[in-house]
């Protein structure tokens, strides 16, 4: 499977409750946060960490 970067979009959910929720489908990385501040900081450290897991595996594969 390959993703382009045109195909990585990102959509802002806000709840019915006022909190708000984060969602990248192409990466299968999610957040929420109470604020959409909260929402932004938590989904850019999931991203973080799913980006460095991604690397990981793929050094593991070459090497």
């Amino acid at each position: 499977m390959s993703i382009k970067l045109r195909d990585v979009q990102t959509r802002v959910i806000k709840e019915k409750d006022g909190s708000y929720a984060i969602a990248c489908s192409a990466l299968g990385v999610y957040s929420v946060g109470k604020t959409l501040a909260e929402a932004k900081r938590n989904f850019e450290e999931a991203l973080e960490l799913h980006l460095s897991a991604l690397k990981e595996k793929a050094i593991e594969a070459v090497a």
